[in-house]
């Protein structure tokens, strides 16, 4: 009897020990992966969640904030993930939200260090190398310090006497503290310089867009935590000759005084450019039971449809609403009735809207029927509620007034598009140079089996070092090493498939 109770009171304490979760072996991939990017030194986020000690001083707040089913608002992710899937996505799955409750009922054990996963790098500059053209802020701007948002736009004019194929545009928050989101157009009118003449600090107060419909209004945009990265092979954008970009800066409100000085990267295309993105946007034209009209103490669901007149592969959508807005709902029939789901927004929030990109191109075909309902809450239950009291509002620019659109991101459809992985098939899990044996080592998984190359690639993006040359791999996570001897400095390693590139920095000492 002695011997089977001993047994049982060793295999019960196997159980519970491998059971047990842990700061280093549990928690840190998660936070890591899905909060540190805003939550890091320099961040806009306003505590530092980059190892343990900070993470378990935070653990009350994290509770409240990320785990309270009633208060649950970080990390901040809008789209329902029961409907559709992003790139990027921050939400915590239950899961992860079970181990993180448990490892702070459990006392938050911090575990074995060693296998504690290396911290992301927040790069304070380019993620993707040397750019072909930066354009940067005249002068820096002042955001008072009054704890109140600030929408500014400014006018970066890009001196092109021709155009250009883009590969990727990345914009760089000069000061990610107060930096909320951004929104790029592109224009060749005259109409945004005008509006900056009209005041006496640098660029124009401007709420939700840029005055007026630029030539394109929906260029591209950040917001923290997002990931820059290339176009799909084959596929660009384009950036006009004699055109000015229009940088729409969201301040976060600031209790101190604080400078800004953002710039916009752009990365040309040096690869054929077949397929151009192009875009559409849902209006109140497209509404089938309009006007576009919220009587005060209402609220209203107002249902648009669009039909596909191409061949369509779908890369990404952007609802856009004011404080009024409360849910999205867009889904596409095809010609065969087959239904996808495209986004639904439970609970919208102007503050967190965004360029929401698929994992991967949705095919819309000749036919296709969109479907975008959207409802505005205009009661006193609506807490977001800007007008006190109560009014109708209609639509404008004003934060007190309303807005109903929906632009969607696609290129022309062409076969075996279903397949393209917009967020990458190739992932880098980590990349660590050993000064001591002067090897840089490469972790990265991929989806599918694939064609890969990974290089080393200097400041200016020459190839340093070929890792590997288009070399078959087969799915699931691999190992490689480069040999870094010689090399000092800030590098790039790049990895590639034939649809996806993706780079990471480095510093080899």
């Amino acid at each position: 009897m002695r011997k089977v109770t001993a047994v049982l009171f060793f295999y019960f304490a196997f159980i519970s020990a491998k059971a047990q979760v842990t700061f280093s072996e549990n928690i840190a991939p998660i936070i890591y992966n899905k909060c540190s990017g805003c939550h890091h030194s320099g961040g806009i986020a306003p505590l530092p969640f980059t190892n343990y000690t900070e993470i378990k001083r935070s653990a009350a707040m994290i509770t409240l904030a990320a785990l309270d089913p009633k208060m649950r608002f970080m990390p901040p992710w809008m789209p329902d993930t029961t409907y559709s899937h992003f790139v990027d996505e921050r939400t915590l799955t239950a899961n992860e939200a079970e181990q993180i409750k448990k490892w702070i009922a459990d006392g938050m054990l911090e575990g074995n260090k060693a296998a504690e996963p290396e911290l992301p790098l927040f790069t304070k500059g380019s993620q993707l190398g040397k750019p072909d053209l930066t354009l940067g802020m005249k002068e820096s701007f002042l955001h008072k310090g009054n704890n109140k948002d600030e929408y500014q736009v400014f006018v970066l004019p890009t001196n092109l006497t021709e155009g250009h194929n883009v590969s990727a545009i990345e914009i760089v928050p000069g000061n990610p503290k107060i930096a909320h989101h951004i929104i790029l157009g592109l224009d060749t009118t005259q109409m945004a310089e005008k509006l900056d003449e009209k005041t006496n600090e640098y660029g124009y107060e401007q709420y939700g867009g840029f005055g007026f419909y630029p030539t394109y209004d929906n260029w591209s945009g950040w917001v923290p935590g997002n990931k820059t990265r290339y176009f799909p092979t084959g596929i660009g954008n384009y950036v006009l000759p004699h055109s000015k970009v229009l940088l729409q800066m969201h301040y976060g409100p600031s209790p101190i005084d604080a400078k800004d000085s953002t710039v916009v990267n752009i990365f040309y295309s040096h690869e054929p450019v077949t397929r151009f993105l192009k875009g559409w946007v849902l209006s109140p034209n497209d509404i089938k039971d309009g006007p576009f009209f919220i009587e005060a103490n209402t609220k209203r669901t107002f249902h648009a449809q669009f039909k596909v007149t191409s061949d369509y592969s779908l890369i990404s959508v952007t609802p856009h609403a004011h404080w009024l807005g409360k849910k999205w709902e867009v889904y596409a029939v095809h010609p065969n009735g087959d239904t996808t789901h495209l986004i639904r927004i439970n609970d919208w929030d102007f503050n967190w809207q965004n360029f929401f990109s698929f994992k991967k191109f949705i095919k819309l075909e000749k036919g296709t029927i969109i479907y975008c309902n959207a409802t505005y809450d205009n009661t006193e239950r609506n807490f977001r509620n800007p007008n006190k009291p109560l009014k109708n509002v209609m639509w404008g620019e004003s934060a007190k007034d309303e807005m109903f659109l929906f632009y969607f991101a696609y290129v022309p459809y062409q076969q075996g598009d279903e397949n393209i992985e917009i967020g990458g098939s190739v992932n880098f899990l980590n990349v660590m140079n050993d000064k001591t044996s002067n090897k840089t080592r490469i972790e990265y998984s991929i989806a599918d089996n694939s064609l890969v190359t990974i290089k080393l690639c200097d400041d200016k993006g020459k190839v340093v070092k070929q890792v590997i040359n288009n070399e078959q791999t087969s799915s699931g996570k691999h190992q490689t090493e480069a040999d870094s001897k010689g090399l000092k400095g800030i590098y790039w390693c790049k990895i590639s498939t034939a649809s996806f590139t993706d780079s990471k920095k480095i510093i080899i000492e």
